[in-house]
C-alpha cells in the first residue's frame, strides 16, 4: 500500500488532484485509516491513475472519465469514446486553423495599411471574395445597417462576421453631380471565406483612417491622380472598411482603403 504522498509522487500528479478525484468519486483510496484519516492506494490503482491521465490528455471531462471507469469500461465503449473525442478535436483544430488564417489575413492588411496610411495614391490589384451584397441608396448610418442585414439575410450560410469586411460603393457620376458621398451598394467581402464570386481589379488605392460620409475630398484626390497620370477609371469608387476603433472623443474611425478601379485597357500600363 502507498500513502497519498507516495502515490502522487510516483504518478507525477498532485496530492490535491488525488483528493479531488476522491471527492468526485473517480478514484477512491483503497484504504483509509479511521484513526488518522490517512489515505492509501494499491499498486493496481496506479493503472487507473494512468488511464485517467490518458483520458485527460485526450480532452475527456471528469464526468466522461467516471462513466468509462465504472459504467462503460469495456473496450468497445472506450473505442467509441476515443473516436468521438478525436472527431471533436479535429473540429476544434479546423476552427483554430480558420481563426489562424483570419489573423494572418488581418495582420497582412494592417501591415499594408500602416505602411501606406495617409500616403500618396498608388496603383495596385485588389482581390476579395464577395459573400453578399445589397443595392439601394444609403443616406445615413441607419440605411447602411439595414443594407448589412439585407446582404446577410439572403445568404444560405451563417458567416463568422469576424472573417468579413464591409465595402461601400459610390457612383462617380452621382458624386461629381452632387459633390457629396451617396452610397448605392453595400458588399460583404472576405479574404478567407472562399467562394466562386471573386472581385479582382487593378486600380488606384488610398489608405486612410476615416468614417462613413467623410471621404469626398479623397475621391477628388483619386480623380486628380487619374488625370495627372493619363489614366481612365471606372464609374465607381469602393470604400473598404477593414478595422474600426474609437478615438479619444469616442468617435468611431476605421482603416479604409478607398479604391478607384481602372478601365481594362489601362491595366497593362
Amino acid at each position: 500500500m502507498f500513502s497519498i504522498g507516495e502515490t502522487a509522487k510516483l504518478n507525477n500528479i498532485s496530492i490535491q488532484t488525488l483528493r479531488h478525484y476522491d471527492k468526485e468519486g473517480i478514484l477512491k483510496p483503497n484504504y483509509i485509516n479511521e484513526e488518522t484519516g490517512y489515505r492509501y492506494y494499491s499498486i493496481d490503482q496506479f493503472l487507473q491513475i494512468d488511464f485517467i491521465k490518458r483520458c485527460k490528455l485526450l480532452g475527456f471531462s471528469l464526468d466522461k472519465i467516471k462513466l468509462l471507469l465504472f459504467e462503460g469500461n469495456n473496450l468497445e465503449n472506450i473505442l467509441e469514446s476515443v473516436s468521438f473525442q478525436k472527431f471533436i478535436i479535429e473540429r476544434e483544430i479546423e476552427n483554430l486553423e480558420k481563426i489562424k488564417n483570419n489573423l494572418i489575413n488581418l495582420e497582412k492588411t494592417l501591415e499594408k495599411g500602416i505602411e501606406n496610411l495617409n500616403k500618396n495614391p498608388k496603383i495596385e490589384n485588389l482581390n476579395f471574395y464577395i459573400l453578399g451584397s445589397s443595392t439601394g441608396i444609403m443616406k445615413n448610418v441607419s440605411d447602411i445597417e439595414n443594407h448589412i442585414r439585407k446582404a446577410l439575410k439572403f445568404q444560405n450560410q451563417n458567416y463568422d462576421l469576424s472573417h468579413t469586411f464591409i465595402i461601400l460603393k459610390v457612383n462617380k457620376d452621382n458624386f461629381l453631380k452632387n459633390k457629396k458621398t451617396i452610397y448605392d451598394e453595400l458588399i460583404i467581402g472576405s479574404n478567407s471565406i472562399k467562394n466562386n464570386n471573386i472581385y479582382s481589379e487593378n486600380g488606384i488605392s488610398l489608405y486612410i483612417e476615416s468614417a462613413v460620409y467623410k471621404n469626398s475630398h479623397y475621391f477628388e484626390n483619386l480623380i486628380n491622380f487619374e488625370n495627372n497620370n493619363n489614366l481612365n477609371g471606372e464609374n465607381y469608387f469602393l470604400e473598404i472598411y477593414y478595422i474600426s476603433k474609437l478615438d479619444n472623443k469616442n468617435k468611431e474611425y476605421s482603416l479604409i482603403n478607398i479604391f478607384y478601379p481602372l478601365m481594362r485597357y489601362n491595366k497593362n500600363k
